[in-house]
């Protein structure tokens, strides 16, 4: 048990911010298993059906697509269980407190980190930009921002369905986060 530093408790039953942070991480590895169960699915289903000389051309894509959505499902679910790969001979040889400080500089950076990313997927997405716009046709032709009429090379879906994954794993990551900041991580 951590000694009390005047924060907000990092146990979950007296931390909502920890609790909210607890259930996104449960879905987020149920559906990276998801998601890594459908990309074998689709491998093996082209691998079989380029056997009996009818390629299904459309699962390559979706499995490109897939994976990013897992990358950055996984990634989220990295933050929140602090289990990125990390050089930690120095925060090793630390003491506690020393320890706890640069868990707060870690923390703090991945806060600014997760800021610029939402300010830059705010400016691509550009929502309001969408929204007073008489068209998504007139919106692409003034901005020349194709994100929401952009389609996939063979499956016709638009991208930016694919693309949701970086405003949620924002968000999500952020979540984190926040949580668990300046939560010292406990040795192995």
């Amino acid at each position: 048990m951590m000694a009390d530093t005047g924060r907000q408790s990092l146990e979950p039953e007296k931390n909502p911010l920890l609790r909210l942070s607890g259930a996104i991480a449960w879905f987020e590895a149920r559906f990276a298993g998801g998601v890594i169960a459908a990309i074998l699915l689709l491998l093996l289903a082209n691998v079989v059906s380029r056997s009996m000389g009818r390629p299904l051309i459309w699962t390559d894509e979706l499995a490109v697509y897939l994976m990013a959505i897992g990358a950055f499902t996984g990634a989220s679910l990295g933050v929140a269980r602090r289990q990125h790969i990390a050089v930690t001979l120095v925060a090793d040889m630390l003491d506690h407190n020393a320890r706890r400080l640069l868990t707060y500089v870690v923390d703090t950076t991945l806060l600014l980190l997760f800021a610029c990313f939402a300010w830059m997927l705010w400016t691509w997405f550009d929502p309001i930009g969408v929204l007073s716009a008489e068209s998504l046709k007139a919106y692409s032709r003034t901005t020349f921002n194709f994100l929401y009429r952009e389609p996939t090379t063979t499956l016709g879906v638009r991208k930016v369905w694919f693309w949701l994954i970086l405003p949620v794993f924002c968000l999500s990551g952020f979540i984190h986060v926040l949580a668990r900041f300046g939560a010292v991580p406990e040795k192995h």
